[in-house]
């Protein structure tokens, strides 16, 4: 045994430090050019500094990257690529190892109520006195992403579950909306391209790995995309997602005619210049939120004026106690406001969302920790003890008044009775919609339903179960309203309840995954998609589809693995991504493939090499955007799949495929240099002496090796089965006078 001081000292691995020098290594193509070392020549550098102003040594970044080998015959070369590792965000919901639960989270939350915030002009006032320039909406936002403490959900069937990442999305109703004057997939585009040129911005840089087994998680990058994707919706007639369930009305303690100002308020958003559109259903639950001032006000005069409102609005009222001082970062209780996650690109191109503060504050919001404490609590009684409720209330009463009448005996032979025989289209029918023929309740002029026909309320009941989450019922109402849509050729309405039924089906833990029931969902996504992109041209909503149907049915595991590779390939396919989105999608089909693991006992089953072959797709065209780290990160994922495919020598079995990789590698080392203001030229030019002393070194040695003999006997050739007869001689083959006859 040797003591630790004893021990030969360890050698740091080689990098890109200069210099060090060059060692030629041999190559298994002599043909091919490919760096043998990840050194770079000390005379190269030195030339560079000379002919260049100086930059900084190479050693120093290069430091900074975590390279490490994920193949046990990895070459020299592969540990010289600078490696982006993926990050793992831990959430509450994230179990498995590629992330894939924190996928489904995210699509669970981005359909969440949406609550409209009205408020007066002296409200807004406060809340720019303390540094917010959106006013109000723009204070409370971002704590509604995430609702503290648990909130608890009761279905259709009275069963009560508990949901920690519950949220809603407040909407500025007193805001004018703004058209975009781009398309909403190039503002998406735009702005990772934005995202990713920032130096500001961790998703362009190198990332910290946090990584389980050597296990790559979801991209941030990727997440950042899908979140951004589900935010980009506007209020539509054909689904009630963005419709607002609820209406906050504010007024501070400023006021002098508070009670006046709430009733012109509920006007304004009921008959007045702040009314929704005609096919947004007007009645939805008003709250109603007294503001107090604490350094200005008086608490007791508050008290009163809360009391009042109660008497004449009832109990979907609050008292929100503020600070109308603005925080700055010096103060003792102060805290940096949370940041907003629900962005959609046309926010982040405008900045808008940004809050407007002190410079005292170094470009960064904060506030008081009790008025923190306040919002928090407001935030959570508003949805836990009105919002939840009201939803419950109201899909219970359409599920009883209307939603029961169809699926009843007497609904379906109306139904039949209607589409076949000609009666039973009384006024009474009509309360309760068809499944055959047309029922007249769509208005192809304006190209909606109006928002109290049967097939709205159901359309409504059935949005309103899926943000509840009671996916069983929801999943059984947009089936039912299928049929209705396809008859009276409302063809936008009917792609979404095809999207919808399959999304809820598939986030239903207690739903077969057997491959007939999945069959049918890659049905319905087909008719949804064929219905998005031909019929109604909108290419937002038919890549939303492809990507959540992507997502679920890899969670989902077994044979739906090879659908949502499908169906991500569909979307690249029918140019609904641009350059950026198509790295990221290669990137999801590798992940999708990597997740279908070989069959217990048996090595096949597995898709590992075509997860490889995608992996080499990102790292393709991330390079094509200029961005190596990216594309690095890439290959080191594709090195990991390829592992069982290499061979001894850590080379592919196919000398074209060899050559690619090498060539790719080679490419992203030199536009790394680049990057780092290295000139790359000189780089290339050192590496042609040494291939050629590579490519003479080889052909020494393969002319010098010796052909083994063949140990397989065949019994044909032998001219049968002589237990006796040993292997023939190919070279002293026996004379059987051949010549001589």
């Amino acid at each position: 045994m040797t003591s630790p001081g004893d021990a030969a000292p360890v050698r740091p691995p080689p990098s890109f430090s200069p210099g060090v020098p060059r060692v030629a290594s041999k190559t298994r193509y002599p043909d091919q050019r490919r760096d043998s070392s990840p050194n770079l020549d000390s005379d190269l550098v030195d030339s560079r500094i000379t002919s260049s102003p100086p930059q900084p040594p190479l050693s120093a970044t290069a430091a900074e990257l975590p390279i490490r080998s994920a193949s046990p015959h990895a070459r020299s070369i592969r540990s010289s690529t600078p490696r982006l590792t993926r990050s793992s965000l831990s959430s509450p919901t994230e179990g498995r190892l590629d992330g894939s639960d924190d996928i489904r989270s995210l699509i669970i939350r981005s359909f969440s109520p949406v609550v409209g915030v009205y408020a007066s002009v002296d409200t807004d006032e406060l809340v720019r006195q303390k540094g917010f320039k959106g006013g109000f909406w723009e204070l409370i936002r971002p704590f509604g992403e995430t609702v503290p403490g648990k909130i608890v959900v009761r279905d259709s069937v009275g069963a009560s579950r508990s949901w920690e990442d519950y949220g809603v999305r407040f909407v500025d109703l007193g805001g004018q909306l703004q058209v975009p004057s781009d398309p909403p997939l190039t503002q998406l585009e735009e702005a990772l391209e934005r995202q990713l040129e920032s130096p500001d911005d961790p998703l362009g840089g190198i990332l910290r790995p946090k990584d389980f087994f050597n296990f790559p998680s979801t991209s941030p990058l990727y997440k950042s995309f899908l979140r951004q994707l589900l935010s980009v919706a506007s209020p539509t007639p054909h689904e009630t997602f963005r419709h607002p369930v609820a209406s906050v009305i504010v007024i501070s303690s400023r006021n002098t005619s508070p009670l006046e100002t709430l009733r012109r308020l509920y006007a304004d958003t009921s008959n007045g210049d702040r009314r929704l559109p005609e096919w947004v259903h007007p009645e939805y639950l008003r709250y109603y939120v007294l503001v107090h001032d604490e350094d200005r006000d008086d608490i007791t005069e508050s008290t009163k004026l809360y009391d009042q409102m109660k008497r004449h609005f009832g109990l979907h009222c609050h008292l929100l106690r503020l600070r109308s001082n603005q925080c700055i970062v010096t103060d003792d209780d102060s805290c940096q406001a949370p940041e907003c996650e629900w962005l959609s690109p046309a926010e982040r191109l405008s900045g808008q969302s940004e809050p407007l503060v002190d410079l005292d504050t170094d470009g960064l919001p904060y506030l008081f920790e009790s008025d923190v404490t306040a919002i928090k609590a407001f935030v959570r009684e508003l949805v836990a003890q009105s919002v939840i409720p009201y939803m419950e209330s109201r899909v219970t009463i359409w599920n009883d008044q209307v939603a029961s009448r169809r699926r009843g005996i007497s609904g379906r032979f109306m139904s039949m009775s209607r589409r076949w025989a000609g009666f039973g289209s009384s006024s009474r029918s009509s309360l309760i919609g068809s499944s055959g023929g047309t029922s007249g309740n769509y208005d192809l002029t304006h190209g909606f339903y109006k928002p109290d026909v049967p097939e709205a309320v159901l359309r409504k009941m059935a949005d309103y179960a899926f943000m509840l989450r009671d996916w069983k019922l929801s999943a059984s109402t947009y089936e039912l309203l299928r049929s209705d849509y396809a008859n009276d050729k409302a063809w936008k309405y009917h792609a979404g309840v095809h999207e919808m039924c399959a999304v809820s089906t598939l986030l239903n833990p207690l739903s077969m995954p057997g491959k007939a029931k999945l069959d049918g969902v890659d049905q319905m996504i087909d008719t949804a998609c064929y219905s998005y992109l031909t019929r109604c041209s909108d290419a937002t909503l038919a890549l939303r589809c492809l990507t959540m149907s992507m997502e679920l049915l890899k969670s989902r595991g077994g044979s739906g693995i090879e659908s949502a590779a499908r169906w991500a390939m569909q979307a690249m396919g029918s140019g609904l991504v641009g350059s950026h989105g198509q790295a990221l999608f290669c990137e999801r089909i590798s992940a999708c493939y990597a997740s279908r693991n070989a069959i217990h006992g048996v090595k096949w089953g597995s898709r590992h090499r075509k997860a490889g072959m995608w992996s080499v797709h990102a790292a393709d065209r991330w390079l094509k955007l200029g961005k190596p780290s990216l594309a690095s990160a890439s290959l080191e994922e594709a090195e990991r799949l390829y592992a069982n495919t290499l061979d001894s020598n850590g080379a592919f079995p196919m000398s074209e495929m060899q050559a690619f990789v090498d060539n790719l590698r080679y490419a992203v080392k030199l536009e790394y240099l680049e990057s780092r203001g290295l000139d790359a030229r000189d780089e290339a030019v050192t590496a042609d002496p040494l291939d050629a002393f590579e490519t003479e070194e080889i052909s020494e040695k393969l002319d010098k090796r010796q052909n083994r003999k063949s140990l397989i006997v065949n019994p044909m050739d032998s001219g049968g089965l002589n237990p006796g007869q040993g292997p023939r001689d190919d070279d002293n083959p026996a004379n059987d006078d051949f010549e001589r006859a």
